[in-house]
């Protein structure tokens, strides 16, 4: 599966979930203006918030071991269908990197996280 088939797929996903939690909003209002009991839209609402808030926060980890220079870098890019992994002459990816999504109004930076630090180092903030 391609990134942008994955992307898809999520997005999907997530889409069918949210409209799904707009219609049971919709027949819990109504129903409550009739004054039915709605525990039970309720509680599958809550599971719908939840399923969605997991898809939003899921998180994949992948290990790629090689050689300085051994395209290491270009792989991931490659994976991750962006090149958001420098992969030039000095070493880029020697420690742990995380690659995160961010949301349309997030400003995308570089970050490195530091032994003994709780907060990230913003190494460079990423120009669109």
């Amino acid at each position: 599966m391609s990134s942008e088939q994955f992307q898809a797929a999520h997005d999907s996903i997530y889409n069918t979930g949210t409209r799904l939690l707009q219609y049971l909003q919709e027949i819990r209002q109504g129903r409550l203006s009739e004054g039915d009991d709605t525990k039970g839209l309720q509680s599958v609402e809550n599971n719908i918030n939840k399923a969605l808030q997991a898809l939003k926060d899921q998180k994949y980890q992948v290990a790629v071991i090689a050689a300085m220079k051994a395209g290491k870098s270009t792989f991931l890019n490659a994976v991750i269908g962006a090149d958001v992994l420098a992969s030039e002459a000095e070493a880029c990816t020697i420690c742990r990197t995380d690659i995160r999504p961010i949301y349309t109004i997030a400003t995308p930076r570089l970050l490195e996280y530091r032994q003994g630090q709780r907060e990230p180092v913003v190494i460079k903030v990423l120009t669109q």
